[in-house]
């Protein structure tokens, strides 16, 4: 069997039997279709061996990939392996013996700062014509685009929400008078977040009411032709909205979310309802948010001012 075939079946069972996010399946055939020109789409399924896999990996290793790509490109191949080998196509598992390992990555993640987040929130609610708590929702009808760009922000603020999970909202998911939204995130997880405040509650309501005689199909958001809004229009939405308010440098939804954990770090919430909220199956993954706050580790130690209790 020809390499790309065999890719092409196994992106197919990808999707019909594995409970993975579209992102990650998207993720996974980039990373093969590079294997694939690596080998040449002519190549047979059988030429794949443990030193195929090394010498590709070590590559994209020298192409300058980061440890977490190259771990995901590993990922991707050992499960198209064992994929093979339970089809029968391998009669052994090429990365029997190949130990191949990579470095952890110590980037931390991207936040936005106090004010950045003041000056975002000030431009998206006047562009929206949206201000105080009890807004009527015919400002929202007059600006629809805007006040979409400003819900989702908001919502992926408060909540920490990925960009995948903001846009797949349904209006039946919102339950305002418990104040609670419910996600179905990563791994088709479901999880409940909240609206933390009067404001946002309101604008929920107000959107709500305003887009029941608008758009008809069953998501909270939608675009300018008023469809379901899209992750990719929700990025460069974004993107746009921030660089018109002077924000430096690309901001992304992911950032939005990582500032939302680190607000939550800062305020002392317990890392473990952090994790909940998040929607993270380890604990590990939201550890890395307690290396961002520098500015909550400054305020604890400088509580406890341990020097000055012999001064």
């Amino acid at each position: 069997m020809h390499i790309r075939n065999a890719r092409t079946r196994y992106m197919r069972w990808l999707l019909v039997a594995r409970d993975l996010s579209p992102h990650t399946v998207r993720a996974y055939g980039g990373d093969l279709a590079g294997f694939e020109r690596h080998l040449g789409p002519r190549a047979e399924v059988d030429e794949v061996d443990g030193d195929t896999l090394v010498s590709f990996l070590e590559m994209q290793k020298e192409a300058g990939l980061s440890p977490a790509s190259l771990r995901r490109r590993a990922s991707a191949l050992r499960g198209f392996c064992r994929w093979l080998l339970s089809e029968g196509v391998l009669e052994t598992d090429p990365w029997s013996g190949t130990g191949i390992t990579f470095g952890r990555s110590q980037r931390l993640p991207r936040v936005l700062a106090a004010h950045e987040l003041d000056r975002l929130l000030a431009f998206l609610r006047a562009t929206a014509g949206v201000g105080q708590p009890g807004e009527s929702p015919a400002s929202i009808r007059k600006r629809p685009h805007e006040s979409t760009t400003l819900l989702a922000v908001a919502l992926m603020l408060a909540t920490g929400v990925r960009v995948h999970e903001v846009v797949g909202i349904k209006c039946e998911d919102v339950d305002l008078p418990s104040r609670s939204i419910r996600l179905l995130g990563k791994g088709r997880r479901e999880r409940h977040v909240y609206l933390t405040n009067d404001w946002i509650t309101d604008l929920v309501g107000a959107y709500m009411e305003a887009r029941s005689s608008l758009a008809s199909h069953p998501y909270l958001l939608f675009n300018l032709r008023l469809e379901p809004l899209t992750p990719s229009a929700m990025r460069s939405r974004l993107a746009k909205a921030a660089a018109a308010a002077g924000l430096p440098g690309h901001i992304t939804p992911h950032m939005l979310r990582h500032t939302a954990a680190t607000q939550l770090i800062e305020a002392g919430v317990d890392i473990r309802y952090i994790q909940r909220l998040l929607g993270h199956a380890s604990l590990s993954t939201t550890e890395i948010y307690t290396h961002v706050s520098d500015g909550a580790l400054k305020r604890v130690v400088s509580s406890a001012d341990v020097l000055g209790r012999f001064a």
